[in-house]
């Protein structure tokens, strides 16, 4: 089959369409044809080397994904040939990402894929849903406690924003001049453009989707922090401990995910698509910073 493959780390120019061998289909797995998958910032990281992982050459970059089973284990009772599915598989755990004509991965990491978006667009939900889901499971949140999330359009924030509306808290946010406008119609109270504008020690929590560690002034005294950035954390300090998020593969709260979207409760917006020819160019237009809404390849 074909994916995008790179044999060291390095530039976007590294990452070169490429044949790698089918992978063998386990008593768990399924076999996804690929019609989408999402560009994200570890899939970045991972190719430049920044996470400083012990990768198994050639390597194919790819969390996010979306497709049809082709392909069943023996034990597989969850899905059947045919179905349309989403998934996050870390990329790091697994043989081979996403970037590439099909996917094998355990059956249990997949969800059914929204009933209400077009399937290639289903790809930019898992990766940032269930960061943002799994993120907020941190925080101990009483009934209208107001949230301050930074990084608020992008695509973890976004949908943090989205949940913590649902559940009745005020949020506002941090992001940019241009974002603003689309939050606002989110429901999100007031828009903050600079980091060093945040009021001091008025929100319950802070929700760190962009790596701004200065935020946490705005936290109350003895309120919560939690980031998932790499970027270093900022100390505690008034009864804060500032704690970090890493995402975990789940294809149960996956599914919640993506019954959501089906329902119309949750947006996830998608931006350009390009065919897996292009992964280079996309990761550098990625890079480049300014994009909104997922970046999609397509076999």
């Amino acid at each position: 089959m074909k994916a995008v493959v790179f044999h060291r780390t390095g530039d976007p120019d590294v990452l070169a369409l490429d044949e790698v061998p089918e992978l063998p289909v386990g008593r768990q797995d399924i076999r996804v044809t690929v019609t989408a998958a999402a560009v994200n910032p570890v899939d970045v990281k991972t190719r430049s080397g920044f996470l400083n992982l012990n990768l198994t050459y050639p390597a194919v970059p790819g969390w996010d994904v979306s497709g049809v089973v082709t392909e069943t284990g023996g034990e597989v009772t969850r899905f059947t040939v045919g179905d349309q599915v989403i998934g996050m598989v870390a990329q790091p755990a697994h043989r081979y990402g996403t970037y590439a004509e099909q996917v094998v991965a355990d059956a249990r990491l997949f969800a059914r894929a929204p009933g209400t978006v077009p399937l290639e667009e289903a790809a930019a939900l898992p990766l940032g849903g269930l960061t943002a889901v799994q993120t907020l499971a941190k925080l101990t949140l009483p009934p209208g406690a107001p949230v301050l999330v930074t990084g608020a359009a992008g695509a973890v924030g976004r949908i943090a924003v989205q949940l913590l509306l649902a559940d009745g808290h005020p949020v506002d946010a941090l992001a940019r001049t241009g974002d603003t406008d689309a939050l606002l119609a989110l429901g999100v109270g007031t828009v903050h453009t600079r980091p060093e504008d945040l009021p001091t020690a008025t929100h319950t929590a802070v929700v760190d989707t962009a790596g701004v560690a200065a935020a946490i002034r705005t936290v109350a005294d003895g309120g919560q922090f939690v980031a998932i950035d790499d970027n270093e954390q900022p100390a505690p300090e008034r009864g804060i401990t500032p704690r970090k998020s890493y995402v975990e593969q789940d294809g149960d709260q996956l599914q919640t995910l993506s019954d959501l979207v089906t329902a119309g409760r949750l947006t996830v917006p998608t931006g350009r698509r390009s065919p897996l020819a292009d992964a280079a160019q996309a990761h550098r237009d990625f890079a480049a910073g300014g994009l909104r809404g997922k970046v999609l390849l397509q076999p």
